[in-house]
């Protein structure tokens, strides 16, 4: 199994996905974060343009597909909503949610993704398998929104990853991801 980790919020530890009942199955294929687009002004009365060659990494969107086992519908429903209530604080009393900063390590790909999750809404796909004893799966996709690419990492070290938490990728897993 690929290891993947999250850590949610500043008090948090960085655990495996598997505690929370996600199972990864795949995310971007991306290898950086993308780059702003130029700064370019033109005029009508010149040919070409006025190219500014500097820029910045730009915000985007990292998205991770799970699925979810569960005894029932209602199981799998309840473990996306628990994970879903650690994503935000709220106030008691108040409608006003507060995402958490979570910090997302893709063991396999070696990337560190940090920024702010939106919880899981929809599931993709569901399906049943009564003759294995296993009654439902559900497939969710996960994204999270990086508001500054320089706190993430695409190219984690195999010491920073150890550094992070106690599981290690094990060298005969493989992946199509």
């Amino acid at each position: 199994m690929i290891t993947v980790r999250i850590k949610i919020g500043d008090d948090g530890n960085v655990v495996d996905t598997t505690t929370y009942g996600l199972v990864y199955l795949d995310s971007d294929k991306r290898i950086g974060a993308p780059i702003k687009e130029y700064d370019v002004t033109t005029y009508p009365e010149e040919e070409g343009e006025h190219f500014i060659p500097k820029t910045v990494d730009a915000p985007f969107d990292y998205k991770v597909k799970f699925f979810i086992q569960a005894d029932s519908l209602q199981n799998a429903n309840a473990k996306i909503k628990a994970f879903n209530d650690m994503l935000f604080s709220q106030e008691s009393g108040s409608d006003v949610k507060t995402f958490k900063q979570v910090e997302f390590y893709n063991d396999y790909k070696r990337h560190k993704i940090v920024g702010y999750p939106q919880p899981m809404a929809e599931a993709t796909e569901f399906w049943q398998d009564r003759k294995n004893q296993i009654n439902d799966v559900v497939v969710v996709e996960w994204t999270i929104r990086v508001t500054k690419p320089s706190l993430c990492d695409f190219n984690l070290t195999a010491s920073s990853q150890s550094a992070n938490s106690g599981t290690t990728q094990n060298s005969n897993d493989t992946g199509n991801n």
